[in-house]
């Protein structure tokens, strides 16, 4: 990697002879060596780790299977066209022998196998298998936060993250218990539960409409709980031409825009996408 070797030589003398000890409500134990691993904490640690597994994708000898990792998460994807063998197993096979051979553990009971197909003369392959293990094959499986499910769709998404949102109301609910000003409140929502409803939004964002209202729900039951205005209390105002706060409000604009070049620029979008409309449709993904 072109590194100095001053400076390959302080990252040696950092790891090695290192020891570890366990304070126990006071009560310190020997210490013991850490033969391998760097230390938790330590700024330039998860950089020593990306270059630990910068040599992942090297091992994989085959084309068609792609590697996608982030810290220590690893995911394999393939298309497969229909009567084409998917070459998933042999690239584990390969992951699983780079990790003996560094010293790493790869956890079977951790590692999902999904296949999509849209197809359904379109046989399933054959479970993928890690040291004898039958790698679960799931429906949906959550990725860096975000459930994927086997159809494309994103209703156990929006689920999960409603449910895990919900349960944070009650923040909000002793905000008003104890007579808080709204802006904390605000606060709270806008920093506690508004990013769980809108976390990797730009991949789920397309969600259909029945989707969007649930999600919808949660922040209007969040306004309920702070005692403050709704849209619908927007609507009255607007509706009353006395009323103080529509000088807040600017007034109606006239828009004029000219469709004809969206229609053709959305014809020509469809017939470059044609070719991948088919190949989604055709193949499937391990």
């Amino acid at each position: 990697m072109n590194v100095s070797k001053a400076f390959w030589s302080w990252v040696k003398c950092f790891l090695t002879e290192r020891t570890q000890h366990v304070n126990l409500h006071g009560v310190i134990s020997s210490s013991a060596p850490c033969p391998a691993g760097v230390p938790q904490g330590s700024v330039i640690s998860p950089t020593l780790f990306n270059i630990y597994i910068n040599d992942l994708e090297n091992t994989l000898t085959n084309n068609f299977t792609n590697t996608h990792k982030y810290a220590d998460d690893c995911t394999l994807d393939e298309v497969v066209a229909n009567g084409a063998l998917s070459n998933v197993q042999e690239s584990t096979n390969q992951v699983m022998n780079w990790a003996n051979d560094n010293k790493m553990v790869v956890n079977p009971k951790k590692t999902k196998d999904m296949w999509i197909s849209f197809s359904q003369s379109s046989p399933e392959p054959p479970p993928i298998q890690t040291d004898g293990i039958e790698i679960e094959r799931v429906n949906s499986f959550k990725l860096l936060g975000v459930w994927v499910q086997n159809d494309l769709k994103w209703n156990t998404h929006v689920c999960k993250t409603t449910k895990r949102a919900n349960k944070l109301l009650f923040l909000l609910r002793e905000c008003r218990k104890y007579f808080l000003p709204p802006e904390i409140g605000l606060l709270t929502y806008t920093s506690k539960i508004r990013p769980i409803l809108e976390y990797a939004s730009p991949v789920w964002g397309g969600i259909p409409k029945y989707l969007d209202v649930e999600i919808e729900r949660v922040q209007q039951r969040s306004l309920r709980i702070l005692g403050l205005e709704t849209c619908n209390e927007l609507k009255r105002i607007v509706e009353v031409p006395n009323n103080q706060c529509n000088r807040f409000l600017s007034g109606n604009k006239n828009h004029t825009y000219e469709l004809e070049g969206l229609e053709t620029a959305l014809q020509d979008s469809s017939q470059k996408h044609t070719g991948i409309v088919r190949l989604l449709s055709q193949g499937r993904v391990d």
